[in-house]
């Protein structure tokens, strides 16, 4: 009887190891694609206890079912679960991101605008489209409009450091600064005049080093399924199951192979995303304005300008402004941001 236990005992552990005896998907599917393939960062039962960055997907089965990004042998065909949070690019890193919160709380009866904004940001106001993190928990929103819609209290809000990042070879260092940069309505976009045309920058976003963050990290900008017009049902599915993020010869990122085929990449061009950041691309750009608004003197980088109380310069407003409750028309009160 105690053998008879004993195998049972195995048994339950092995399934619980793998999560399914039966609807885990085969790891020959990866295989069988034939591609230079890195089974010890992608696979759960040889990656074991790797750090996020020596290996290319998750076995903690009740998150990644949720985030989408577990290995082929812990993922199933539609088992992912919805989620509040998506992933968000950062820093000059290639594919480095973390996950935020990017929707208002269901019970949140505030203004339509802000929840509108949360989900769908404009940047015209970028100070306050800038992430925010909760320096309580170290909860990170996508913006202050999601902070704001999901109760986190303005005396705890901190915003993260803001590359305004132009990409013309042709600027020199002393070229442009804070008070050249202009929106332009029409286009949506930030930008400066240079021989009377309007050249759109963007934003690229950092921690601050005085903040804590908690989310969990993933790999951000992947191509993550397959075009409307790819008619192969199986690859559409796998392409949607499972994570073991492969790049092909341009270091264009894709979440599985069965994504990179789907979209046009040739499997001899494909190898594993490299793991080690050293050797990841750093995002390539000619002229960085930075700006920090955490900062309790000099608050933007290269910029000196003095305003009373807690308020900050904008220099894309270029005026003294309340951060901690930035959004037009709405004010602080008990540390929530309320409407006036």
């Amino acid at each position: 009887m105690k053998n008879h236990l004993f195998s049972v005992d195995v048994l339950l552990v092995v399934c619980v190891y793998t999560l399914s005896c039966i609807d885990a998907l085969p790891y020959k599917l990866l295989q069988a694609i034939q591609f230079e393939n890195c089974p010890l960062k992608n696979r759960c039962s040889l990656i074991q206890n790797a750090a996020f960055n020596d290996r290319l997907c998750e076995c903690d089965y009740d998150e990644c079912t949720t985030f989408g990004d577990c290995c082929i042998d812990f993922a199933r065909p539609n088992s992912r679960k919805a989620s509040r949070q998506t992933c968000m690019p950062y820093g000059n890193i290639t594919y480095q991101g973390v996950y935020v919160v990017n929707t208002c709380f269901s019970g949140y009866l505030g203004s339509e605008e802000v929840t509108k904004l949360c989900v769908q940001d404009n940047f015209s106001d970028p100070l306050v489209s800038a992430p925010v993190t909760d320096n309580s928990n170290g909860e990170t929103y996508l913006n202050q409009y999601c902070a704001i819609c999901n109760g986190v209290s303005t005396t705890s809000m901190k915003t993260w450091e803001i590359l305004f990042v132009c990409d013309d070879e042709d600027l020199e260092a002393n070229d442009i600064s804070w008070d050249d940069i202009k929106y332009d309505p029409a286009l949506k976009k930030w930008g400066y005049d240079k021989y009377g045309q309007f050249n759109a920058c963007k934003f690229i976003y950092d921690k601050p080093p005085t903040v804590s963050v908690t989310g969990r990290p993933c790999r951000s900008n992947l191509i993550s399924s397959c075009p409307s017009t790819w008619n192969r049902s199986r690859y559409r599915r796998e392409c949607e199951s499972y994570m073991a993020v492969v790049t092909d010869r341009s270091n264009k990122a894709y979440k599985n192979p069965h994504c990179a085929l789907c979209n046009d990449a040739e499997k001899d061009d494909l190898k594993c995303l490299a793991t080690s950041v050293s050797h990841r691309t750093k995002i390539d750009f000619s002229y960085a304005l930075i700006m920090d608004i955490n900062r309790t003197y000099g608050d933007i980088v290269g910029v000196s300008r003095s305003c009373e109380g807690r308020q900050k310069y904008d220099p894309f407003f270029k005026k003294c402004r309340a951060l901690q409750c930035g959004i037009p028309g709405y004010t602080s009160v008990n540390g929530k941001c309320v409407k006036q």
